[in-house]
């Protein structure tokens, strides 16, 4: 390992990634990973990105737009879930921040959750700036009580499931529920809630019924997280009680299960 925490493959995946940069081979962009206390930094195309791991680099091989028209891309943000001044986005599972920047540069105000301490700390450094958008270091669950967290920033797969391979620490804390914080922080009417919650988005949503009410939008990373198993019928059936249509996701790579109320998607 050297100072960044990176095996001999991964560093040397890293040489040669900037190598071919220099040629821009398959849209590659420089890449430059530096500690900077507590975590890390990823610099790239004009953009710092403070990140809980070095190995979060990869995310960024093609730049900083790249990413955000990638992960806004992934979860519908822009197309088919338009969202602009006066809009309330909720971002569930936020990691360092980058699908909450890309909603705030189209105009809407921003609540981000993540649970891990770790992640959150550089979440909160990445908005300085950025007043549209407000951290909120908060483990979701179906009800208020106490939990075990498992904590994996190498992977983003920090989740209340415990995630496979190695370096996962465990931590037991308080988690709260979307109607809890929705009453706390007086939310109203929610644009879009997107959601990436490691395994644990029924019950996430379980804890958010009210909430949905006056929700207009969903997107929800359902793939296979919850000790290998997906998520998108639990989270499908609960969104089609609640009033929700289900939109096609065939032509996402990720497994995300999108709904609406809303007839303009």
């Amino acid at each position: 390992m050297d100072e960044l925490g990176l095996s001999l493959k991964y560093r040397i995946h890293l040489r040669l990634h900037n190598a071919a940069s220099r040629f821009g081979i398959d849209g590659l962009k420089p890449v430059k990973v530096y500690r900077e206390k507590p975590a890390f930094v990823v610099e790239t195309t004009g953009r710092k990105i403070h990140i809980a791991s070095a190995l979060v680099w990869r995310v960024y091989r093609r730049g900083w737009q790249n990413r955000l028209e990638r992960i806004s891309r992934e979860f519908g943000l822009g197309d088919p879930f338009v969202v602009g001044p006066r809009d309330t986005v909720l971002d569930v599972g936020a990691n360092v921040g980058d699908f909450s920047l890309a909603a705030a540069a189209m105009g809407a105000e921003v609540h981000s959750f993540d649970g891990d301490p770790k992640v959150v700390a550089c979440l909160e450094r990445n908005i300085v700036g950025v007043p549209a958008i407000q951290a909120h270091r908060a483990i979701l669950w179906k009800e208020p009580g106490e939990v075990t967290f498992y904590s994996a920033p190498d992977r983003s797969d920090s989740s209340l499931f415990r995630p496979p391979g190695e370096a996962v620490t465990s931590f037991t804390a308080e988690a709260t529920t979307l109607d809890v914080l929705a009453q706390e922080l007086g939310l109203g009417e929610i644009a879009l809630l997107k959601m990436d919650a490691e395994g644990a988005e029924p019950e996430v949503l379980e804890g958010g019924r009210e909430l949905l009410r006056r929700t207009r939008n969903v997107a929800i990373d359902t793939g296979a997280e919850r000790l290998g198993e997906t998520t998108n019928e639990a989270c499908e059936a609960l969104l089609e009680s609640m009033g929700f249509t289900l939109l096609d996701p065939s032509q996402r790579r990720r497994k995300i299960t999108m709904a609406t109320r809303d007839s303009r998607p």
